[in-house]
């Protein structure tokens, strides 16, 4: 009994030490040096990477924080699709509430803005198999 309880509780504190958010993941995958909540890169840029509203390749898409995410997030762009579509990498993204300390890559995102700028982005969802509501963007950080 001894030996299956603590084989349950190495397996739970290995899941848990397996688990990561948004910003380590993408601190851990690129060469961006920025810190803090995910919300503040797109500031915190400012004067040292480039900026702006259209998706490449290897920038990091910064989502705004909203009531339900209140960090905001950042994703790793892998792959742009289209001009209305690419490929995003990222972690801790749940489509029930919360993150769930998870990596996805190859995850697809749409420019679902009104006026087609990347100002509101929509995320597929695996689990649902659809995308998700629309989430207002600061924009992506381009690598320097």
């Amino acid at each position: 009994m001894f030996v299956a309880l603590f084989a349950g509780v190495s397996l739970a504190m290995a899941s848990h030490a397996l688990a990561i958010d948004c910003v380590q993941y993408v601190k851990s995958s690129s060469t961006f040096g920025l810190s803090g909540n995910a919300w503040s890169w797109w500031d915190h840029a400012t004067g040292v990477y480039p900026r702006g509203n259209e998706p490449r390749a290897g920038a990091v898409l910064v989502f705004e924080r909203t009531r339900s995410m209140p960090a905001g997030h950042v994703a790793l762009v892998s792959r742009v699709i289209d001009d209305d579509t690419v490929l995003i990498d990222h972690a801790n993204w749940s489509a029930t509430g919360g993150g769930d300390g998870r990596i996805r890559r190859g995850v697809e995102a749409v420019d679902c803005s009104p006026h087609r700028d990347w100002s509101s982005v929509c995320v597929w969802n695996s689990e649902f198999r659809a995308f998700g509501r629309a989430y207002p963007v600061a924009g992506f950080i381009y690598p320097g």
